[in-house]
């Protein structure tokens, strides 16, 4: 038998007033711990049952105390405590999205909020194993308006050429990566190197072309394994968003400049995961 049980989707804002600047975080966290609770389950014997209540007042209190920690670094720790806490787990499971907050400039308690940017860490601890963190960022988008084609693909009796060969064309991507580590450390520069993978997703197509948005996934990979040496894995999911050319000759436009109907109602999925080789 295989149980499990948590805290799902707590939200908290942590907020320091410092000296001469505030701080904000602006976290969801679920928190799993799985192990044997089957007399909890099958006998209602709650005796081995940390309240979930409790998981929650944990994680308020290591917000409150990791204020200016990496994420990653706020997963781990109560990842760990929770294990500490529940004798019948086997693992504990801590998952943190931050939504950031930056402060304006020139203001001390004035901040702003970007909706799709979303900074992912997932924790697991297990008894006499060190702690490992998955991390990742959410909600990205990148737009190329040259540089992308599509051409030389599989073709079947419901393929109409016409509506997809392109030798360039726009390029909208949204997505998601995630990555782990070759051996986590308590000196890990978590926050670098997130701003090092997110620099160089974005930078990846910006001297190259490719072929179609499964090329460009790859792309994105194979730059933030280049970039960021700690990294030993990474996962790439990207939506591709189509923008389709309009025809404005009848209204004797079109020489110069183009227009492009955004279709967002549909979209392609592609996803790759890579490691670093030896």
């Amino acid at each position: 038998m295989s149980t499990q049980y948590g805290r799902h989707d707590l939200r908290l804002l942590g907020v320091g007033p410092g000296t001469s600047a505030h701080r904000a975080r602006d976290l969801q966290l679920t928190m799993t711990l799985e192990g044997d609770f089957a007399p909890a389950f099958v006998k209602g014997d709650n005796s081995c049952l940390l309240p979930t209540r409790s998981m929650a007042n944990t994680a308020s209190a290591f917000l409150h105390d990791h204020l200016d920690s990496a994420v990653e670094q706020l997963a781990a720790a109560l990842a760990e405590r929770l294990i500490e806490a529940c004798p019948a787990a086997t693992a504990a499971r801590v998952g943190v999205v931050e939504y950031p907050w930056a402060r304006v400039p020139h203001s001390r308690h004035t901040f702003t909020t970007n909706p799709s940017d979303r900074w992912t860490a997932d924790a697991t601890a297990r008894r006499g194993q060190p702690t490992g963190v998955v991390s990742g960022i959410s909600g990205l988008h990148r737009a190329v308006t040259t540089g992308s084609s599509f051409t030389g693909f599989l073709a079947d009796e419901y393929t109409l050429t016409e509506q997809v060969n392109t030798q360039d064309r726009v390029l909208h991507l949204s997505g998601d990566m995630w990555w782990e580590y070759g051996a986590r450390g308590e000196g890990e520069d978590y926050d670098q190197c997130r701003t090092e993978a997110l620099r160089a997703f974005m930078d990846s197509v910006t001297d190259q072309e490719s072929s179609s948005s499964q090329h460009a996934a790859y792309l994105s990979a194979s730059a933030v394994l280049d970039a960021c040496p700690a990294i030993s894995r990474i996962g790439v999911r990207v939506r591709a968003h189509y923008h389709v050319p309009l025809d404005l000759s009848p209204f004797g436009r079109g020489d110069s400049g183009s227009v492009h109907l955004g279709t967002d109602s549909s979209y392609s999925a592609g996803e790759i995961t890579i490691s670093r080789t030896a």
